[in-house]
């Protein structure tokens, strides 16, 4: 009985430590970056049911991924969705600079047409990022005032968690 209690003892005391110790180690050297925002046209403003989404993984030593997705659930067809990823040192100072762009499908019967973008990179040292969403090459006949709605556009700066 005393060999199965100190088994018993042993197997419990490598499984708590192979479960604490790792995951709180992994955890503490990963940066994670996310951002949701509207799609906006230079000339037409803010474009009722486009989307981005921005999500960014980075580890202690600066590898990581950059992930972009984009949603269209308007009946604008045609239309490159754009984002501009840039990377901010403690000053506010651009370090560097990613762009993406899709062009999405207009929405269906099936709903919002959606496309995504990964790409890895490698920079250590940021502080945060700021990510600019927005359109361009929309076909004049596509344009409709059912589709735009007038505003000014934004940029979204992120922090890390």
């Amino acid at each position: 009985m005393s060999e199965y209690i100190l088994y018993l003892t042993t197997v419990i005391l490598i499984t708590l430590s192979a479960f604490v110790l790792n995951p709180a180690q992994a955890a503490s050297d990963t940066s994670e970056f996310h951002e949701f925002a509207r799609m906006f046209h230079e000339s037409h403003g803010r474009i009722d049911e486009t989307y981005g989404y921005v999500y960014v993984t980075t580890d202690k030593i600066g590898a990581g991924t950059i992930s972009v997705m984009f949603s269209n659930g308007s009946r604008l067809d045609g239309a490159k969705f754009n984002a501009r990823v840039k990377f901010l040192d403690t000053s506010g100072a651009v370090m560097k600079e990613e762009y993406f762009n899709q062009r999405i499908a207009a929405a269906d019967l099936q709903g919002a047409a959606e496309g995504k973008v990964s790409k890895p990179f490698r920079l250590s040292g940021f502080d945060s990022i700021e990510v600019d969403f927005y359109l361009s090459d929309i076909p004049e006949s596509n344009l409709s005032k059912s589709s735009l709605q007038r505003d000014i556009g934004f940029t979204a700066a992120l922090t890390s968690m």
